[in-house]
């Protein structure tokens, strides 16, 4: 189960198609800056998580033994350390902040380029006539294919666990 990656998003029309019926100035542009700053604060957010259970996960692992020869006599602090590292390795397997993060990163780079090529009125932005379906759609397409690998990633987890 991981973070599901569609709130926040502005919805650019029935199944993520573009008309062009919405000739509003810079809304294709606030389309991919809001898809940015999306990808970006999620990314951002499951790197501190695989970070930080990342480096919970090690200095608790190396107390372990550390607690048995200060205290010998003592078990309990040795196995609620071992049990707190379970717990962590638990929470990182259901929520996997690292896949995450390389996907958020990969789908915002993408964005990042599209908005590029737009500001630079590159191909294929440079036709002021169509340079805004054509952004708003480039920028659905990254949505919706950083939204499939995840619907695929949270089937196969769904059917290996038998649930």
């Amino acid at each position: 189960m991981t973070q599901d990656p569609s709130p926040g998003r502005i919805d650019t029309g029935d199944a993520g198609t573009v008309t062009g019926t919405n000739t509003e100035p810079g809304y294709a542009m606030n389309v991919a800056n809001g898809s940015y700053n999306w990808y970006r604060s999620a990314a951002i957010k499951a790197r501190r998580y695989f970070r930080l259970t990342e480096a919970l996960q090690l200095l608790l692992s190396a107390a372990i033994p550390v607690s048995a020869v200060i205290s010998p006599e003592n078990a309990q602090v040795p196995a609620v350390l071992g049990g707190v590292v379970v717990v962590i390795t638990g929470l990182r397997a259901v929520f996997h902040w690292q896949d995450d993060y390389l996907r958020f990163s990969e789908a915002r780079e993408s964005v990042e380029a599209e908005r590029r090529l737009y500001r630079t009125s590159s191909e294929p932005y440079d036709d002021p006539a169509t340079r805004d379906q054509v952004l708003a759609a480039s920028v659905t397409r990254i949505e919706q294919r950083e939204m499939g690998t995840w619907v695929q990633l949270a089937s196969a987890r769904t059917e290996s666990s038998g649930k």
